[in-house]
């Protein structure tokens, strides 16, 4: 059983067909580890749909990576009104870089534009806090003042549309993974949480997934496209992915929430913010990337292919570009199940 249409990614029928097992099973550890691959690249997003950051080590905490200063999607970019934007709103948003110092300096800077640098601490001692909604989901952050959100309304809208930038701080201690109101994925704790990430702490992708696609377009992509945080290389090929449920990397263990279905944001160039005139390569992925079982996502994803996947935390440590990755399939664990 496949669960890909017209995929042909190696594991694929393994997840697909224990779909049903969810009802039977909770939280069941693994019992077989497979060597995978290796860690070639991790990143993260301390803005929410702003430039990531590569680094060569870093933190798996049940929030995200972390390193240095910097948390996993800390930081979040909402209209005055409060309303979220993310990158499918205004595409130059995945072009604005964020760093942070030891003492609280934070330095935003984007291609094109000169860099704006305030202190975090004199603007979140005023405690302003803005409410804002991710999805459905209530959030809260501290206001990063008028200096930040001035620059950020230059170069996202040209002054047209006023925005703010808002910081967990203390007032967003995380919250749980978004449960999709259309259905209940099994594999997500009451204890899983997040800042400001869409679904889940970790987004895994594969470089020989991203082979594959590229071998089916006339230009091929770079895997900054889909924003994962933790990009495994040197895999048995394309789409292995598929068929895990969990990950072991050193002292790191991270559970499998769900495939990530994708959108718009794939055909946004990091570097420009523009999007692509075709629609690619998310008109590509879905010719053979779209899910097959369970029945019911199979029709409510009819248009969101997937690629790479959502991780909670298990077990924190640290993580290295060059680490082992070791993996439990579903094949192997047949007891466990993402659906």
């Amino acid at each position: 059983m496949n669960l890909m249409r017209m995929g042909v990614g190696v594991g694929v029928g393994a997840v697909a067909g224990y779909w049903l097992w969810r009802k039977y099973f909770s939280f069941p550890n693994p019992k077989v580890w497979e060597e995978a691959g290796e860690v070639v690249e991790l990143n993260l997003f301390p803005m929410k749909s702003g430039r990531r950051v590569r680094v060569v080590e870093a933190q798996a905490t049940k929030h995200g990576l972390e390193s240095g200063t910097l948390q996993d999607r800390s930081f979040m970019v909402v209209t005055e009104e409060g309303r979220l934007v993310t990158g499918r709103q205004a595409g130059r948003l995945l072009t604005v870089g964020l760093t942070l110092t030891e003492d609280k300096m934070l330095t935003l800077d984007a291609k094109g534009h000169y860099s704006v640098t305030v202190d975090l601490k004199t603007v979140t001692s005023v405690s302003k806090v803005i409410h804002s909604k991710i999805w459905d989901e209530h959030v809260k952050g501290m206001d990063c003042g008028e200096e930040v959100a001035g620059w950020l309304t230059d170069v996202l809208y040209e002054g047209t549309t006023k925005v703010r930038l808002i910081y967990k701080g203390g007032v967003m201690e995380g919250r749980p993974p978004r449960r999709l109101p259309y259905y209940d994925f099994p594999r997500i704790k009451k204890s899983d949480s997040i800042y400001y990430a869409d679904t889940a702490a970790f987004l895994v992708t594969n470089e020989d997934s991203l082979a594959d696609l590229n071998a089916r377009l006339p230009t091929p992509f770079p895997i900054a496209r889909f924003r994962g945080n933790i990009i495994v290389g040197k895999t048995p090929g394309g789409f292995v992915e598929d068929s895990w449920v969990a990950l072991k990397i050193g002292d790191v263990v991270i559970r499998k929430i769900k495939p990530c279905e994708r959108c718009i944001m794939t055909t946004i160039d990091p570097e420009t913010g523009e999007r692509h005139p075709d629609e690619e390569p998310l008109k590509t992925l879905r010719t053979y990337r779209i899910i097959s079982e369970p029945p019911k996502l199979t029709k409510l994803w009819a248009t969101k292919p997937v690629f790479g996947a959502t991780f909670a935390l298990d077990n924190p440590g640290r993580i290295k570009v060059g680490d082992k990755v070791f993996a439990a399939t579903a094949a192997a664990n047949p007891h466990i199940s993402v659906f």
